[in-house]
């Protein structure tokens, strides 16, 4: 892949875990998208099924409140019962040896370590954060559209330390998943963008990745 169809992999995958609408919809009705990620998928050497879900029978009136039902099943306000898609919960909160906070260790809080530095990256390329995403700057649609943003103008090494910093937690995000039994688009969704970083990872020998 050229460093311009990673840049736009990543921004179609960031709408695959954002709130569902019109646009992403009537993206994936397109008989060409399902080729092209067709091709990525067999070059990754990942299972060549994983393209079909792209192509839905119904029209997009019919995908649409399936879609928008099963992310706020997933995905909606995270309790503990629902999928996390924001980096923070999945590690511990602080690895500072001299935070006095009692849960500094702990995991499934927000706006951890990882979060104050996705916030020290936006604010070096003066970038604001949106409104929804304010409490959660780590949230898996920032990262993947800031790492859309490296391949657009960063070198190998920073887009490779982002990887290894930000996106290291795909498999523990799947493994969450599949306990809540998934509708077969979002356990795909997770899988694409899995194979691309694991990609990103053998080829470019990213560190600490998975």
């Amino acid at each position: 892949m050229t460093r311009g169809e990673k840049e736009r992999f990543c921004v179609f995958a960031a709408s695959l875990v954002a709130p569902p609408d019109r646009a992403i919809v009537d993206e994936l009705q397109q008989e060409n998208l399902r080729c092209l990620i067709d091709g990525y998928v067999r070059r990754w050497e990942g299972d060549t099924r994983l393209a079909s879900f792209f192509l839905r029978e119904g029209s997009g009136e019919a995908l649409l409140p399936t879609l928008q039902e099963e992310y706020a099943r997933l995905f909606g306000q995270w309790d503990g019962e629902k999928i996390s898609l924001v980096e923070s919960t999945y590690k511990s909160w602080t690895t500072d040896k001299t935070c006095g906070m009692v849960f500094s260790a702990s995991k499934g809080l927000l706006m951890g370590d990882c979060a104050l530095h996705m916030n020290e990256l936006y604010r070096h390329l003066s970038l604001e954060v949106p409104e929804t995403f304010r409490s959660m700057p780590d949230h898996l649609v920032l990262e993947l559209e800031f790492l859309a943003l490296l391949y657009k103008s960063a070198s190998d090494e920073q887009i490779e330390q982002f990887i290894g910093d930000h996106l290291d937690w795909m498999p523990d995000l799947k493994e969450a998943l599949e306990k809540a039994t998934p509708h077969s688009f979002y356990r795909n969704a997770v899988e694409l963008i899995h194979l691309f970083l694991l990609n990103e990872t053998n080829n470019g020998k990213v560190k600490n990745y998975g």
